[in-house]
């Protein structure tokens, strides 16, 4: 993750904490390895990089900077989360979060 990224997360959560929402960064899968060596991958393949509620609502937000997209497990993921009942989607910014939460009645 790049510090650019890393900042629009940043600032996505504190507009939906700012705007009464509740909200936590998924950490992203990785690789570790135990102390004998073996390789043990974590997390899930296509979260989102945001997991919020807002007024009930679950909402996935994928941060994205220049000309990044949502990755086929990505696109899985969201599609899974908007056949529940929830929200998921892509922001290059602040704007483009609340722009969507408009568009959905959360603000």
């Amino acid at each position: 993750m790049s510090r650019a990224h890393d900042d629009l997360v940043n600032e996505i959560m504190l507009f939906i904490c700012e705007n009464g929402g509740c909200c936590t960064q998924v950490d992203t899968p990785g690789l570790l390895f135990t102390r004998a060596g073996q390789p043990v991958k974590i997390g899930t393949k296509g979260v989102l990089d945001i997991e919020a509620t807002i007024r009930g609502r679950s909402v996935k937000i994928d941060a994205k900077i220049g000309k990044d997209r949502l990755r086929t497990e990505q696109i899985k993921y969201a599609n899974a989360v908007e056949r529940a009942g929830g929200i998921a989607f892509a922001a290059r910014s602040v704007e483009d979060v609340a722009n969507r939460l408009r568009m959905e009645g959360l603000l």
